[in-house]
């Protein structure tokens, strides 16, 4: 079981009670009318940011969540993951508290 340390815009870092490295969340929903065509543009610059953010910081894991939907988003996290992060190992987030395919779980390699 895991609690919640601090939230900060959206974001939310938890410590596992196993005692396991701080895993901070970043959820990449738009608000509401928020689409249009550069919607995927925005989130995958956010994505970017909050990426090298935790790589700077030092941080082992982190979480994407991008929901479902069409896959689109999801689908170019990880091409952008395995093209421009090589260090970094993905998979999808745990179902039990993301559910199927909602979220990416990120390995921060070093």
């Amino acid at each position: 079981m895991c609690t919640t340390v601090f939230s900060v815009k959206g974001n939310r870092t938890y410590r596992f009670a196993a005692g396991r490295a701080t895993v901070k969340e970043v959820d990449l929903h738009l608000r509401p009318g928020n689409g249009g065509p550069a919607a995927i543009d925005r989130q995958l610059a956010r994505f970017r940011g909050e990426m090298n953010s935790a790589i700077r910081s030092g941080m082992r894991e982190i979480v994407f969540i991008h929901g479902v939907g069409s896959g689109r988003l999801k689908e170019e996290i990880r091409r952008i993951l395995a093209a421009e992060y090589p260090s970094c190992i993905f998979q999808d987030a745990p179902f039990s508290r993301y559910g199927f395919g909602g979220a990416t779980l990120v390995a921060i390699g070093k």
